[in-house]
């Protein structure tokens, strides 16, 4: 048997302090495990009892962790159902029976369920608010899939955009290379002869010659150009000069093609001007025919605006004469 000091009481490190926290039920059961533990006749490896065991040698004996001892003792931790009912039943074996203990097996276990099921006054405050957390949790998750969804929507929409820009880009482009029309140099009907025959009537792109459709919206390009940059330079007068210069010299396949373009471009001021000063100083037919290319370029409602101006000024020879202001 091995000796051990006499200066401390056997079992001393069953008397465990509780931490002011611990709850009243686990209290009780902590008490009475700390008695029933006092109970039991420790053996070491070597098969002795010692007479004052320490809390590792018993921890052993119980097959615990010295530190799961430990919190069970302390009323940190509740153990389960088998393993009170192991350490409750070898504290009998080795007393000689439970009026030995102090406690009956079916107290010590109801301790047990009591200590387990104890819940703080704050649970189901807690309860409410992880409850309403996973909801909000939920709620977020959903918002952020559908942030997810759009982005992914925006992010097609924005390569399709960049595709487009690109394109109008190399438009642009190659509108910067092409050689202007000398329209200084030649009088309206210079500019008629330079871009196409007097004699040749205005024919669909569909349905005409591909070099007359080619000349004409090389024209068409050349003064929408010229006009765009006198228009950022600042000089109305000298723009509004070249309407109507534009008005008079092209053909109206070649003005329709630079509405559209204009149009395209942004330009819409210089556009509705444009549109006002041909419907109002050409004739019915030319109005027709720029009408009818214009609905081709699907710019339906710059003819049907085209149609409407030359109605209103019907039989006003003094206004197309003189040439009225822009409209504002």
């Amino acid at each position: 048997m091995a000796v051990r000091s006499k200066s401390r009481r056997p079992f001393a490190w069953v008397a465990k302090k509780l931490n002011e926290e611990v709850l009243p039920d686990r209290r009780l059961l902590a008490a009475a495990l700390q008695e029933v533990c006092r109970h039991l006749a420790v053996t070491d490896g070597e098969g002795q009892t010692p007479t004052h065991p320490t809390q590792a040698q018993a921890a052993a004996y119980l097959h615990v962790s010295e530190t799961t001892l430990t919190r069970y003792l302390q009323g940190q931790r509740v153990p389960p159902e088998k393993g009170a009912a192991a350490i409750f039943d070898t504290a009998c074996k080795d007393a000689g029976g439970s009026q030995n203990v102090g406690i009956t097996r079916e107290r010590f276990l109801e301790l047990r369920l009591r200590a387990e099921r104890e819940r703080c006054a704050n649970c189901s405050r807690h309860r409410d608010a992880a409850r309403a957390a996973g909801q909000k949790l939920r709620a977020l998750q959903d918002t952020n899939d559908q942030l997810e969804r759009s982005m992914t929507e925006r992010d097609r929409e924005l390569r399709k955009l960049r595709q487009h820009a690109a394109s109008l880009k190399q438009e642009a482009k190659r509108q910067a290379t092409a050689q202007p029309t000398p329209v200084r140099e030649a009088g309206p009907h210079g500019v008629r002869g330079a871009t196409r025959p007097a004699s040749m009537l205005p024919v669909p792109r569909r349905q005409g010659d591909r070099q007359q459709s080619t000349i004409g919206s090389l024209a068409a390009r050349n003064v929408g150009r010229r006009a765009e940059e006198l228009l950022h330079g600042g000089r109305p007068d000298i723009t509004l000069a070249l309407l109507r210069h534009t008005a008079e010299a092209c053909t109206p396949t070649e003005v329709a093609l630079l509405v559209a373009l204009l149009r395209i471009q942004g330009q819409d001021e210089i556009t509705d001007n444009l549109v006002h000063i041909y419907a109002r100083d050409r004739g019915d037919q030319d109005v027709m025919q720029a009408a009818l290319v214009l609905l081709e370029q699907r710019a339906a409602a710059d003819a049907e605006t085209l149609l409407r101006t030359a109605a209103a000024h019907l039989g006003s020879a003094t206004s197309r004469a003189q040439g009225a202001e822009l409209p504002r």
